[in-house]
């Protein structure tokens, strides 16, 4: 007689691989999960620091045009917080609030300013090392003027400018933009006037 079939045991090995299989995939769907939500929030980020970067050119146009219209005045020689600007060079603390608080009229609000919610603020510093006439022989600015050694020819330079007429002084403008996520832009620019 023929033996009835021998039936085998299963032994179950395999659904242990499989569940660490499938834990091996969770955790790796997981990490890269993660991983778009941190390029997201980085390319964000990203973008509204470039956002405070082009807004500050609006400080700059302030700034300039608030000089252009003090330009041969005596408020040129003295300091004026109130105006945001100094006649003097100094170096704040740039991170200290009180200090932008000083110029309400300094502050461009977004309304006025850009239409991504930055708020912009400026100062002007002139590059003199007292508050006095610039041309004051106890002061001395940083200026361009005809008495340049271009001027007189005694540069060392093959394309050296010749300056003609009166002096200019050097002034910088610094610009703090404040954005809606919490981003904050310092930029400088220095002009002559």
């Amino acid at each position: 007689m023929t033996g009835a079939p021998r039936v085998s045991r299963q032994r179950g090995y395999m659904v242990p691989v499989v569940l660490v299989a499938l834990v091996a995939m969770l955790i790796s769907g997981i990490a890269l999960v993660r991983s778009m939500d941190t390029n997201t929030l980085i390319t964000g980020n990203l973008a509204f620091r470039n956002a405070t970067v082009h807004s500050a050119d609006v400080g700059v146009q302030s700034a300039v045009a608030w000089l252009a219209a003090n330009a041969g005045s005596a408020v040129l020689n003295a300091n004026a917080p109130a105006s945001g600007y100094y006649a003097v060079a100094i170096e704040p603390n740039w991170d200290d609030r009180a200090y932008w608080a000083q110029c309400a009229a300094c502050t461009v609000t977004p309304a006025a300013g850009d239409a991504a919610g930055n708020t912009i603020s400026w100062v002007v510093h002139r590059m003199c090392t007292a508050q006095l006439d610039p041309n004051d022989p106890n002061n001395l600015c940083s200026r361009l003027s005809a008495s340049s050694p271009g001027a007189s020819g005694g540069s060392f330079s093959s394309d050296a400018t010749n300056f003609s007429g009166t002096a200019q002084h050097y002034y910088r403008i610094t610009v703090r933009v404040l954005g809606p996520r919490n981003t904050s832009t310092l930029a400088q620019s220095f002009v002559v006037l």
